[in-house]
């Protein structure tokens, strides 16, 4: 099933795939604008939910351990943002993993950051 939400993060070209309760949700925007939102608007979206993102970064990984997310997959993920997942007992696939100052460069690429 998380080939499916991989997929659709690519192929739709979106920020965040949400499966929850075996319904598939996409969104665009910024990613942990985007998280932030959900936690706080409908935080029965993250429970038990697997999630596929673009990029992962330690407050993203914060928010999805606080929304009881179950298992996710980051094309780049931070290695802070891996700990916190794991150590959460998150199950974490990732294309790339990157130490925090890597992630920042790519995360500022994405238009996720200022200069």
């Amino acid at each position: 099933m998380m080939q499916e939400l991989i997929d659709t993060l690519h192929v739709e070209q979106c920020s965040l795939v949400v499966l929850h309760e075996g319904n598939i949700r996409t969104f665009n925007g910024r990613g942990v604008r985007k998280l932030y939102d959900i936690l706080n608007e409908e935080p029965e979206l993250l429970l038990d939910a697997k999630l596929a993102d673009k990029a992962i970064g330690s407050t993203a990984a914060r928010t999805m351990v606080e929304g009881g997310v179950h298992e996710v997959y980051a094309d780049v993920i931070s290695d802070q943002a891996f700990d916190l997942l794991s150590d959460a007992g998150v199950k974490v696939t990732y294309e790339k993993k990157v130490d925090h100052t890597t992630f920042l460069k790519i995360w500022e690429k994405m238009g996720e950051i200022a200069d």
